[in-house]
């Protein structure tokens, strides 16, 4: 998600891999490297107690405070920060790249959505076509030569090396060795290419809001002339390289509204930069460009807030039906027939048990409903996996009814 990002690593050499006093690097006892940072203007020996003692004997009175236990205990969870010329990254930035194709490939490879390109399933069918036919007569012409073969020398059907020494015999004549090794060649070619095209055929299609957003981005811009504009414009015959998320559909969605949000914020409290962007952009996605009609999430901020959704969608699933049935269950119509001073017939009871219980497979009927639904939005659940999530999840509601209705209940 961060484009073309170079990590530069300016540290320090070490004058030995193997010298771990040199280098800063701490060895631990199970083998595994720690790299620390090797400070040219300290010791690389650590000081000891004696003049550790003499430098807080050296402090003023009033700076000798001993610290606190919080501090203590926070004191070992802290990390120093690390130096500039480890932290600083090289972003490839749009608006400085060369209008045209180099601009137009920035911009498609600063995010995996925007990595859309041609199939050409056409030209694909074409060319396998083609070779199928090719193979097809050579078919035929070996069929011809094992018939012929089979009423003159039934033999050189038999054996190989027969046929062999038969076709050595027959310079520059077109017999079954030559064809069968033309043959070969086709088969490998037109594998190679079936092959290719299928898996080409497994590459996702694009959705309607990263297309658009290529074509919007290519319409503002202008990087190519409107003649190398037809393969963007081929929309049935686009494909995405990238490996589609399990509810991509649901991340758009939550981007955008994260970015109506954040402008509807910025417009409020008049804020110089939109406040939500330090949220779901990193560093790095917020300096690939300047133009504001662009935006960058972080797809693993998204993914931790779509995570936190979901979580929040399946406690809301749970537990407001529980709640909901366990009200009807105990509703005064129910819990009076039950009552021993009210001395109700039979009839009444059953009546009011009858009606509490239709209630609740009311309400188990809509919930498992909606739980499907947010199944099918929310995940790509196949059709086996959606139908046995939903009877477990009907299956946990109908045993609470069955607990907590019917008669003496």
């Amino acid at each position: 998600m961060t484009g073309d990002t170079v990590v530069s690593e300016k540290g320090p050499q070490a004058s030995s891999p193997t010298n771990t006093e040199e280098s800063g690097e701490t060895l631990r006892a199970d083998g595994d490297a720690i790299i620390e940072i090797h400070d040219d203007n300290s010791s690389t020996s650590r000081p000891s107690f004696a003049s550790g003692s003499s430098v807080r004997d050296a402090q003023p009175p009033d700076k000798k405070k001993r610290p606190t236990v919080l501090r203590r205990i926070t004191r070992s969870f802290k990390s120093d920060p690390e130096p500039v010329d480890i932290t600083e990254t090289n972003t490839r930035k749009l608006e400085k790249t060369p209008n045209g194709f180099p601009r137009l490939a920035a911009f498609q490879s600063s995010e995996a959505n925007f990595s859309l390109y041609r199939s050409f399933s056409y030209l694909h069918s074409r060319v396998l076509l083609d070779l199928q036919d090719e193979i097809t007569t050579l078919e035929r012409e070996l069929d011809d030569i094992d018939w012929d073969d089979f009423d003159e020398n039934p033999d050189r059907l038999m054996s190989r090396e027969v046929d062999v020494a038969a076709a050595d015999d027959e310079d520059g004549a077109r017999n079954r060795r030559v064809i069968l090794r033309e043959i070969k060649a086709k088969l490998m070619e037109y594998d190679e290419v079936l092959i290719k095209a299928r898996t080409l055929e497994s590459f996702q299609r694009p959705s309607d809001r990263n297309y658009l957003s290529v074509r919007r981005y290519i319409h503002n811009t202008k990087p190519l002339m409107d003649s190398e504009m037809d393969s963007i414009r081929s929309k049935e015959d686009i494909v995405s390289i990238r490996s589609g998320r399990e509810w991509a559909n649901f991340d758009g969605k939550v981007e955008s509204a994260i970015g109506t949000f954040d402008r509807g914020l910025k417009k409020v409290f008049k804020l110089k930069e939109p406040p939500l962007s330090n949220m779901f952009r990193t560093p790095e996605l917020r300096a690939k460009t300047t133009n504001n009609f662009i935006s960058f999430y972080s797809s693993s901020r998204i993914d931790k807030l779509i995570n936190v959704m979901i979580t929040f969608v399946i406690f809301i699933l749970l537990v407001i039906p529980v709640v909901t049935m366990y009200h009807l269950t105990a509703s005064p119509s129910v819990t009076d027939s039950n009552t021993p001073g009210n001395s109700p017939t039979a009839s009444n009871s059953s009546d009011a048990n009858t009606r509490a219980t239709f209630n609740a497979v009311g309400v188990l009927i809509v919930f498992t409903l909606l739980f499907s639904a947010a199944m099918s939005l929310l995940t790509k659940a196949a059709r086996h996996e959606l139908f046995a999530a939903s009877a477990a999840y009907c299956a946990i509601l109908v045993v609470f009814i069955g607990n907590f209705t019917g008669p003496g209940n």
